[in-house]
């Protein structure tokens, strides 16, 4: 076996359990790691997320915490309870767009799951539909859909783009049409 041979095969070895993009990280040298597990009122965990959001490798670093489904400390420049709403939203996908389009463009009102209710009100949001109008869709009053609208606000602002590409397409067809205002009208 060559120089290069073995220099490649040890330099492999050791990107087997830490990813390259690591070594770039803001946090790869920090001397207290606890920081990122820190209470959240405190000052240790406000100095974890402004280094993470001044992290060059902060979207590779969110993206390994949501795929190994990593919920705990501060990771990709995201709380706690932000990492659980995204890995809840990406386990939840188990959702039908195509009942989620019929209920918004009111060809049919498909007994909807509790994620494909929630994927409705982000999509109306996503596209301005007024709350009374998918309110009426979902069947549900002025608080719930307060409440609903809530959730969905903070969804949208955590959870990334880039798993909400489905959603984002819909809300821009939707945009373009009428078809919602017609079918609660009816």
């Amino acid at each position: 076996m060559n120089t290069v041979t073995e220099l490649e095969a040890a330099h492999e070895q050791l990107d087997r359990g830490c990813p390259r993009w690591r070594l770039k990280a803001a946090c790869a040298g920090i001397e207290d790691p606890d920081i990122f597990f820190a209470d959240r009122r405190s000052t240790a965990h406000r100095d974890a997320l402004t280094l993470c959001l001044q992290c060059p490798v902060r979207r590779e670093c969110l993206t390994d915490a949501i795929e190994c489904g990593v919920q705990d400390g501060v990771r990709g420049g995201r709380t706690e309870e932000q990492l659980r709403q995204i890995v809840a939203f990406r386990e939840g996908r188990q959702i039908d767009l195509d009942r989620v389009r019929a209920t918004l463009f009111g060809t049919h009102r498909p007994r909807l799951t509790e994620a494909e209710k929630k994927a409705v009100v982000r999509v109306a949001l996503g596209a301005g539909v007024p709350r009374d109008t998918w309110a009426a869709l979902l069947g549900i009053g002025y608080k719930a859909a307060t409440a609903r609208r809530r959730q969905a606000r903070t969804q949208l602002d955590v959870i990334p783009a880039s798993m909400r590409r489905e959603e984002i397409a819909l809300a821009e067809e939707l945009r373009g049409t009428t078809v919602v205002t017609l079918a609660v009208a009816a």
